[in-house]
């Protein structure tokens, strides 16, 4: 009798700590969720300015860049790198708008380029969340209850049945 009872408590918290790990996993899913989100707000929130002025202050790109170095460790290589490129844009365009109407001898050059920069900012809306959806997605799914699946095991034996049929007599 003791042995039966030395091995429910075993399973039982077998179970119970299945149970944890399984809560701390989905505690984890949604946390680094969060923080992607919040990384992910951050950088659209620091362009939009950018964009709608055509033109980066100074405080502006600092902005950005923080918000790029925030990101750094929440995303893969292909993220960080469309990053790092948007923000050499946007320095680009700080910089293309600094020598426009200027004695530069490169300042006949500024239209086409901040012309550039921008049309490189206006896809930036539609690549971005394009290239992060994938780290957004969340896999986990809810666990079903035991009556749950035993409903829909009982809704999938009777469907091999088919139709009932009409005995003649």
């Amino acid at each position: 009798m003791t042995a039966w009872l030395t091995l429910l408590v075993a399973l039982v918290a077998a179970i119970i700590a299945l149970m944890q790990w399984y809560l701390a996993r989905q505690k984890f899913v949604l946390d680094l969720f969060d923080r992607r989100f919040e990384a992910y707000n951050d950088v659209l929130a620091a362009v939009r300015p950018i964009l709608g002025a055509g033109n980066a202050e100074h405080n502006q790109i600092v902005d950005l860049n923080i918000a790029v170095q925030n990101s750094k460790f929440l995303f893969g290589s292909d993220v960080n790198d469309y990053l790092k490129e948007t923000y050499n844009v946007v320095v680009q365009l700080r910089m293309w708008n600094s020598i426009y109407n200027t004695e530069n001898p490169r300042a006949h050059l500024a239209p086409d380029g901040m012309y550039q920069c921008g049309l490189k900012l206006a896809d930036f809306f539609d690549e971005y969340p394009k290239l992060c959806q994938s780290y957004m997605m969340m896999p986990e799914k809810r666990v079903r209850t035991p009556i749950e699946w035993f409903h829909d095991r009982n809704e999938l034996r009777k469907s091999y049945g088919g139709e009932p049929k009409n005995i003649d007599i």
